[in-house]
């Protein structure tokens, strides 16, 4: 089950893991999320549904991914 809230700025925050998980798992989890979310795509949206997708640690540095998957998955 994936659950996640869109803030007022449209903004998705989620956690994909903790510290203790391989890194198999936090790559399968961050992949469950980005496909859950380009599968909800309205309709009514057109354009690029993702503009961006940062992935940090709680004190890190963000990391820029790569998202041609995820548009090609959120095409209507």
């Amino acid at each position: 089950m994936i659950e996640f809230r869109v803030n007022d700025a449209s903004f998705i925050m989620n956690k994909i893991g903790k510290r203790d998980f391989k890194e198999e798992d936090l790559t399968t989890n961050l992949d469950a999320i980005l496909t859950a979310i380009a599968k909800k795509r309205p309709e009514t949206i057109k354009g690029k549904y993702f503009n961006k997708v940062l992935i940090k640690t709680s004190m890190g540095p963000p990391l820029k991914l790569n998202l041609d998957r995820y548009h090609e998955l959120a095409k209507p």
